[in-house]
C-alpha cells in the first residue's frame, strides 16, 4: 500500500528493512534539503517553537534522534540550546549534518533498536520527522524513555491519527502514560506538514515528561 503519491517520498517510505532505508537516505541525502523546502516542510519550524516553548534553555544534554542534515536542530541552536547529539541511521547524511557543526557528537544508529547510551543520560530527547509510517517505529519510545533522565522533556512528532498507518504509535504512547512512564505535557492540532509535496500527511508534535 502506497504511503504517498509524492515518489519521491515514496522511494524513502517503501523501504522496509534497515539496509533499505539507510541506502534510500543515503541516495537522497544530497538533494535532501532543497526537496523537503520544496515541499514547504514545516516541521523544522514548529518542533523549534515548540521546543522552545518546553524545555529549558540550560538543558544540557540534548539527543536528537533521527537528526538528518540538522535541518531541526539548526533553529535551536540559534535560540541558544547547546550540547545536541545526533544519531541517524544514514552515514551520509550525517555527514552533511557534520558540515553544518551544531553538534558536539554524531553516531550512526538504528532508531527501534536498543541505542547505545546509558539510561538517563539526556536531559531532552528531540526526534521530529523521524517517526512514522515507513520510517521509525513505534519501538523507538521505549528507548527515548529509557535514555531520557526523570523530568526530562520527549519532544517528537509522528503522523496524525487521520492516518490509519499510524495508529500502533498512537497505541504505544497512551500505553506508555497508563504503565506511569511518562505524562503528556501538549500537542499541536494536526497539521499539513508539506503542503507542497503531499498536503494528505498531517503531523502531530507531543511534548512528553518523563516519570
Amino acid at each position: 500500500m502506497a504511503i504517498t503519491k509524492n515518489e519521491i517520498l515514496e522511494k524513502v517510505y517503501k523501504a522496509r528493512s534497515d539496509e533499505e532505508k539507510r541506502a534510500a537516505y543515503d541516495n537522497w541525502a544530497n538533494s535532501y534539503d532543497a526537496d523537503v523546502k520544496g515541499f514547504g516542510i514545516q516541521l523544522p519550524y514548529v518542533g523549534a517553537s515548540i521546543f522552545s516553548q518546553f524545555v529549558p534553555l540550560d538543558t544540557v544534554p540534548i539527543l536528537d534522534a533521527g537528526c538528518g542534515t540538522a535541518m531541526h536542530t539548526i533553529p535551536l541552536r540559534l535560540a541558544g540550546f547547546n550540547e545536541f547529539h545526533g544519531i541517524d541511521i544514514s552515514d551520509r547524511m550525517l555527514e552533511i549534518a557534520a558540515n553544518h557543526e551544531v553538534y558536539n557528537s554524531l553516531q550512526r544508529m538504528v532508531l527501534g533498536e536498543e541505542l547505545e547510551f546509558e539510561t538517563n543520560f539526556f536531559a531532552a530527547t528531540y526526534c521530529i520527522g523521524a517517526m512514522g509510517p515507513g520510517h521509525a517505529p513505534p519501538e523507538c519510545l521505549n528507548e527515548f524513555v529509557r535514555v531520557t533522565q526523570s523530568g526530562g522533556q520527549i519532544v517528537f512528532s509522528t503522523h496524525s491519527t487521520e492516518s490509519e498507518l499510524a495508529i500502533p504509535y498512537h497505541d504505544l504512547r497512551t500505553s506508555l502514560s497508563g504503565d506511569g512512564l511518562w505524562r503528556k505535557i501538549y500537542e499541536t492540532p494536526p497539521f499539513v506538514s508539506m503542503p507542497k509535496g503531499d498536503a494528505k500527511i498531517k503531523h502531530v508534535i507531543y511534548v512528553y515528561e518523563v516519570n
